[in-house]
């Protein structure tokens, strides 16, 4: 019983927490892409201060992140695998930056439509906290 009210408890903070939190989200950069089945990757030039965190938000047709690759204006990189398939008009679940918060200076990401075969153009925006 005392563990069933414990982790009510963390959720519940959790969720207080990120609701906090969840208008800090600050646009990064912005990507048009198309997509023909095949998997293509662009790269999105990066603005705004450190983040200790990003994600990523589409719009238009749904595709699958299949890899993201952050650059950060050190020279260091940290790459991003298993992206979820993200619906349009919603956002992905964040990604921590190893080592505290960082200046972001580009983001390279490949990716490719989530319906077999599929054909379209969305966009890509890079968010950042």
């Amino acid at each position: 019983m005392r563990k069933a009210a414990f982790v009510m408890f963390v959720i519940t903070a959790m969720l207080a927490a990120g609701a906090a939190t969840a208008g800090d989200w600050q646009k990064l950069g912005k990507k048009t892409v198309s997509f023909n089945g095949k998997e293509k990757a662009v790269s999105i030039t990066a603005k705004g201060e450190a983040v200790s965190q990003v994600a990523f938000k589409l719009g238009g047709d749904w595709m699958h992140l299949t890899h993201v690759t952050l650059n950060f204006d050190d020279g260091s990189s940290q790459a991003i695998e298993d992206l979820e398939n993200i619906r349009p008009g919603t956002k992905s679940e964040s990604y921590a930056i190893e080592g505290g918060s960082k200046k972001i200076a580009s983001i390279d990401i490949s990716y490719r439509s989530a319906m077999t075969g599929g054909q379209g153009r969305g966009t890509v925006t890079a968010l950042g906290q």
